[in-house]
């Protein structure tokens, strides 16, 4: 599902962006680059379990069964996740680099809600998938900067929740959502 969204992006940011095709998008890790040639590094540094949507599932699910109390097992067979890119651009120039920032801002923008007919196959099924654009990461951008071990730069931080389905083995287990983390112990999923 990973490689589902960051060719989704890739396909969006392409497509309304100076670059010429998804060529120009890399996924790699944003080091220097040896090519100079003006691209976008695309890269996923973050995946984690969203809580929020889970519980909207789960009081959508006990909304549909009055008198009953809601529950914290996880019903559905699908899980949404968070997963974060990071948007760098790369120019020969710095002013080239902040122009094809700048345009895959503007864009990105224009995307709050990603819709079906935008989306990798993987992904279709589920409805409009969220997408948040910030230009500034919690809790500290130059220390994610430092951690990736390449020098401070002008980025975007763009998150996309997607949804992972459970493999039918899995279904049929019990599970349990506390703080984003799954478990299949009710005692440690306690509201």
């Amino acid at each position: 599902m990973i490689p589902a969204v960051a060719q989704t992006l890739a396909k969006i940011l392409a497509g309304g962006t100076s670059l010429i095709s998804t060529e120009q998008i890399d996924f790699n890790h944003p080091s220097w680059r040896k090519n100079a040639e003006p691209g976008l590094n695309l890269y996923c540094y973050d995946l984690r379990a969203n809580s929020q949507v889970q519980q909207l599932e789960r009081q959508v699910e006990s909304s549909q069964n009055p008198g009953q109390l809601p529950a914290t097992l996880v019903n559905s067979a699908t899980i949404w996740f968070d997963v974060s890119f990071l948007v760098s651009a790369w120019d020969y120039t710095a002013l080239g680099e902040q122009r094809l920032l700048s345009e895959a801002l503007m864009l990105l923008l224009q995307h709050r809600c990603l819709n079906e007919e935008l989306l990798a196959c993987e992904l279709q099924g589920y409805g409009h998938l969220s997408l948040t654009v910030s230009t500034a990461h919690s809790p500290d951008t130059a220390a994610l900067w430092s951690a990736l071990g390449v020098p401070l730069r002008p980025a975007l931080y763009v998150t996309v929740t997607i949804p992972i389905t459970l493999p039918d083995t899995l279904v049929n287990s019990e599970l349990y959502l506390q703080g984003g983390v799954l478990d299949s112990d009710p005692l440690k999923a306690r509201l």
